[in-house]
């Protein structure tokens, strides 16, 4: 979590969990953030027996106009320091993450963190051997109410909102091919779950969406402040939450992936 919206340098690790948190150091890059920065944060479980932990944050700006370079910043709780990196692109490129997205990673595989931004294209970075490139987003998995990007049982999935369809696809190839190929998994329509489940669920659009951590059929919709929960394989919605109107994040997590401590 970033203690500012603007000026992002200060950074704390929060555990949902448990409720516990710690502060990070400031990132020693100084220059202003507007907005988001893109985020990435990796943990992994050093000992199970002694919840030992440590995790991996990794930070760049909003890249505005197209740059041939970029500097990924990057934090490890096992030195806790901060490293600057600094990579050449081989095509420029431009990247807007902006306050009403997940601007932190979407997931991490083998080392290679994913982002999705305002541009409706994919942002990859690999840390083991220090790239950074951009994926376009294929003309069909184009989204008008909602799209979102997430990591589940160590694949790739992409979905999008299109009126009260949603559409789920999943990454075929390796997450380090510059030639990705995307793959439909299925359509599910909302309409029937809504009117049976949250009749006034109709009346607005699907602001923002996510998938459960652990369930590629469950999936979490924003409607005017409402979260609702739809099941597409059972055709079943519920309400948990009313949050009214405000702006606000929606992500889902599970909790028993969290260690105990930080």
């Amino acid at each position: 979590m970033a203690e500012e919206l603007r000026y992002q340098r200060a950074y704390y690790v929060y555990n949902p969990a448990t409720r516990q948190h710690l502060s990070v150091p400031v990132t020693p890059i100084t220059s202003c953030v507007t907005f988001a920065a893109g985020i990435g944060f990796h943990c992994k479980v050093d000992d199970p027996e002694k919840d030992a932990i440590s995790f991996t944050i990794v930070r760049f700006e909003n890249l505005y106009d197209l740059v041939s370079s970029v500097t990924i910043e990057s934090f490890s709780s096992k030195t806790n320091m901060w490293s600057t990196i600094d990579i050449t692109l081989d095509v420029p490129i431009s990247v807007i993450l902006h306050r009403w997205t997940k601007s932190a990673s979407y997931g991490v595989i083998d080392g290679v963190f994913c982002w999705f931004d305002a541009l409706s294209q994919f942002i990859f970075y690999d840390s083991v051997n220090t790239r950074l490139w951009v994926l376009q987003l294929n003309p069909e998995m184009y989204a008008f109410d909602g799209q979102c990007l997430g990591v589940l049982g160590g694949d790739l999935y992409y979905a999008s909102c299109n009126e009260a369809d949603i559409t789920l696809w999943y990454l075929e190839s390796n997450i380090r091919s510059q030639d990705a190929v995307w793959v439909r998994k299925y359509t599910a329509n909302l309409t029937d779950a809504l009117v049976n489940y949250c009749p006034w669920g109709l009346e607005a659009d699907v602001e923002s969406l996510d998938f459960h951590p652990a369930n590629l059929h469950i999936f979490y919709l924003n409607i005017n402040g409402r979260i609702i929960s739809f099941d597409s394989e059972k055709n079943i919605a519920e309400l948990l939450y009313d949050f009214g109107q405000r702006d606000h994040l929606l992500f889902a997590y599970e909790w028993h992936q969290w260690p105990r401590l930080l």
